[in-house]
C-alpha cells in the first residue's frame, strides 16, 4: 500500500510539473478533424453483411455489443443521427445489431462475467437514440427494449448486500457485492433514462448515492479522494475519484470541501500515453477523467482537455483510427480498434454536450474561474 500511495504521490508531482508546460490548446480545427476522422474509420469499418452485420470485429465476441454501442454513441454525440444520410445508416445499423443481441428478459450482458458493462453501454446506446428513429414503428420497439434493460438495472440494485455494499451494483444482475465504476455506469443509465421520461423512484438514486458516498477516504498520507469500492478498498484511486466528481456533478450535488480537493488531486495527473496512472486501461480511465473535470468546469478542466486534445490528435494513426498504449491491459486489448477510436471520439466530443450524460449540470460548474495568467 505505502509503494502505491508513493507512486500515487510521484505521480502527482510529475503532473504538476507537465501541467505547467502544456503549452497552448491545440487548434479546434486540428481537433474537429481529429473527431471526423475517427468516425469516417469507424464507418468504413463497420461489418456491412452476416450475423454481425451493424458491428466492428474484436478479439472477444461478447465485447461486441458493447463496442458497436460506443460507436454508435460516438456518432450520436457529434449530431449524427440513425436515418438515410451521411451517417445515419452507419447509427441505424449499428442499433439495429446492439438491439437483436438483447435477452428476452432484457439483460445484454449474457454469457460475460462483467455483464453490467455491457449492459450499460447497450442500454446508454438505445436511449440517447430513443425517438431519432425515421420510422414511429421502430421507436416504439426501442422504447419497449430501453423499458426492458431499465428493469434490469433496477432489479439488480435490489440483489442482497451487506449494509455498506447496499445501493451500488457490480459485474452481473445478481451480483451481492458493489463496486464505484460499475455502479457510476448503472447511474448513467438511470439518469438518461429518467430524461427519457422513464419513472425512476427518487430512492434509487438516494440509495445509490449514498454508497457512493461511503467511498469518501483521506489517507494518512493526505490523499483525499475515493476508493474503487466502499467499505473494501483502503486508497483512493484517480479514476474512481473522477467518476465520483462527475455522478456529484450530474446528480446536481452541492460543492464541499470533499470534492474541492478531490478534484484538485485528479487535476494533478495530466493525459498521458498510458502509465501507471491508468492501470492498463487508457480509454476507460481516461473517459472517467474527462467526465469528471469536463463536468465540474473551472481551470481544472480547461488544463486538461488541452493536454487531452495533444495526446490524442498525436496519437491518432493516418487512417483516422486510434491505437492502444503499449502498456494497455490484455482485457482492454480484446475490445478491439472500434473501441478504442470510439472512446477517443467520444473524450474529444464532450464539449459538444448532445449526448444526455454531456449535459453540464449547474452546481458544481464553474465557468467564471480564470488561471493565473490566462
Amino acid at each position: 500500500m505505502g509503494q502505491m500511495l508513493k507512486r500515487a504521490v510521484g505521480w502527482g508531482l510529475i503532473g504538476l510539473v507537465a501541467a505547467a508546460a502544456m503549452g497552448e490548446a491545440v487548434d479546434p480545427r486540428r481537433v474537429e478533424s481529429a473527431i471526423q476522422g475517427g468516425l469516417s474509420w469507424l464507418a468504413s469499418t463497420q461489418i456491412p453483411e452476416g450475423s454481425a452485420v451493424g458491428s466492428w470485429a474484436c478479439e472477444n465476441s461478447r465485447y461486441q455489443p458493447a463496442v458497436a454501442a460506443l460507436a454508435g454513441l460516438a456518432f450520436l454525440a457529434n449530431g449524427y443521427l440513425p436515418g438515410p444520410e451521411g451517417y445515419g445508416p452507419v447509427v441505424q445499423q449499428a442499433l439495429r445489431y446492439v438491439v437483436g443481441r438483447m435477452a428476452p428478459d432484457g439483460y445484454w450482458g449474457q454469457g460475460d462475467r462483467s455483464g453490467m458493462y455491457i449492459h450499460a453501454m447497450c442500454t446508454l446506446f438505445a436511449l440517447s437514440a430513443l425517438g431519432m428513429l425515421p420510422e414511429r414503428g421502430e421507436n416504439q420497439d426501442l422504447a419497449e427494449n430501453c423499458r426492458k434493460a431499465v428493469g434490469v438495472v433496477l432489479e439488480a440494485q435490489k440483489a442482497v448486500r451487506s449494509s455498506v455494499e447496499q445501493g451500488g451494483w457490480r459485474y452481473t444482475p445478481d451480483a451481492q457485492e458493489s463496486d464505484l465504476s460499475a455502479t457510476a455506469w448503472q447511474l448513467l443509465v438511470l439518469h438518461t433514462a429518467r430524461q427519457c421520461g422513464y419513472g425512476i423512484e427518487p430512492e434509487v438514486f438516494d440509495d445509490a448515492l449514498r454508497y457512493v458516498a461511503r467511498g469518501w477516504r483521506v489517507t494518512e498520507e493526505g490523499v483525499a479522494g475515493w476508493v474503487y469500492r466502499p467499505g473494501v478498498s483502503r486508497d483512493p484511486e484517480i479514476s474512481a475519484t473522477a467518476m465520483a466528481l462527475f455522478l456529484r456533478s450530474l446528480f446536481d450535488l452541492p460543492e464541499t470541501t470533499e470534492t474541492g480537493a478531490a478534484r484538485r488531486w485528479v487535476a494533478r495527473f495530466p493525459p498521458a500515453w498510458g502509465g501507471p496512472e491508468y492501470g492498463g486501461y487508457f480509454y476507460f480511465a481516461g473517459f472517467y477523467r474527462t467526465l469528471g473535470l469536463f463536468q465540474t468546469g473551472g481551470k481544472e478542466w480547461r488544463r486538461y482537455q488541452r493536454a487531452l486534445e495533444r495526446v490524442l490528435t498525436e496519437r491518432q494513426r493516418g487512417d483516422g483510427s486510434w491505437p492502444f498504449p503499449p502498456d494497455a491491459a490484455p482485457q482492454a486489448r480484446q475490445a478491439g480498434p472500434a473501441y478504442a477510436t470510439a472512446m477517443a471520439v467520444l473524450m474529444l466530443s464532450v464539449e459538444k454536450q448532445y449526448l444526455p450524460l454531456y449535459q453540464r449540470q449547474r452546481t458544481l460548474f464553474r465557468p467564471q474561474e480564470v488561471e493565473d495568467g490566462e
